[in-house]
């Protein structure tokens, strides 16, 4: 018997699913390109290391160096052409069948280079906002529910994602930890991961995958122009880890609400909301937090 969505999800840490029509990719190319002026090219075409993308880029540079770029969309104006494709019926159900239902958006992004580009992230899981000294292996036991799940969505042929499959929910092994080197939050560019595989992508194919998922980014040269939708969720009905911080909840302002269409003003009401519950990102990963029935024991 094929296994489900969620048990392919819970087992590898990750699930690859069929999501956008050939006229949904065509129409959102065509949206995401008038974003993104891809006639700038770069000046120079050196080979760039990855930014720290969680800071964000914004739009108007892309294409100034020859380097992915990473853009947060839902608090940037000029950006709603494409918010359409936060709320997609398809990766809503997805998502839902994985973790639950009352899904809160908490990353929409794009990833996107030029042709010709090379990119290289190094090996990690995605708990960079955690400090070194506070990540324990409890974090990626299977006793823990991960409520987050995050999404790369291509709208062209791609082959960037690489991960571990299992292992989102052991600590590192003792060959993983000599990858990283001595960190826990990235290994050195380069760094050969034991049990690493790509994950190629078709266009309007989606990758869904678990943050503590040990995964990187790397093309050696981006035959074509890369074109990603990324996003990630969690289920209102249990509380969020510390992905769910990633939004600028300060720039969801009134003003800029009311500029939104009624369903992604409604997703970022539902968000502030949350906000205003989990004020504190810090006791995501305390366990107390993660395991409250054995804390009132």
């Amino acid at each position: 018997m094929e296994k489900t969505i969620k048990e392919k999800f819970l087992e590898d840490g990750y699930v690859i699913i069929d999501v956008l029509t050939e006229q949904e990719v065509k129409d959102f190319r065509e949206v995401m390109d008038a974003l993104l002026s891809p006639k700038v090219k770069a000046a120079d075409t050196k080979k760039h290391s990855a930014s720290f993308q969680h800071l964000g880029d914004e739009i108007a540079d892309f294409g100034r160096e020859a380097r992915q770029y990473y853009f947060h969309l839902l608090t940037k104006p000029g950006t709603e052409p494409i918010h359409h494709a936060f709320h997609h019926p398809v990766m809503l159900k997805a998502v839902e069948e994985i973790i639950g239902p009352n899904l809160i958006v908490n990353n929409a992004s794009i990833l996107a280079a030029n042709e010709g580009t090379s990119y290289s992230l190094g090996w990690h899981r995605d708990i960079i906002q955690i400090p070194q000294d506070e990540i324990e292996d409890w974090l990626f036991s299977p006793e823990r529910f991960h409520n987050s799940v995050q999404i790369n969505l291509p709208l062209v042929d791609e082959n960037s994602l690489w991960v571990v499959p299992g292992s989102h929910n052991r600590p590192n092994t003792e060959a993983e930890n000599a990858a990283f080197a001595g960190s826990k939050h990235y290994a050195p560019i380069g760094a050969e991961m034991p049990g690493g595989i790509a994950v190629p992508l078709k266009a309007g194919q989606a990758v869904l995958y678990n943050n503590n998922l040990i995964h990187r980014g790397y093309t050696e040269v981006m035959k074509v122009p890369r074109r990603t939708l990324h996003m990630g969720y969690h289920s209102a009905a249990y509380p969020p880890t510390w992905h769910f911080y990633l939004l600028n909840g300060d720039l969801l302002t009134e003003d800029y609400l009311q500029t939104l269409s009624p369903t992604m003003r409604r997703m970022m009401e539902e968000y502030l909301e949350c906000r205003r519950q989990y004020p504190n990102m810090s006791d995501t990963w305390k366990k107390e937090y993660n395991f409250p029935a054995v804390a009132e024991q």
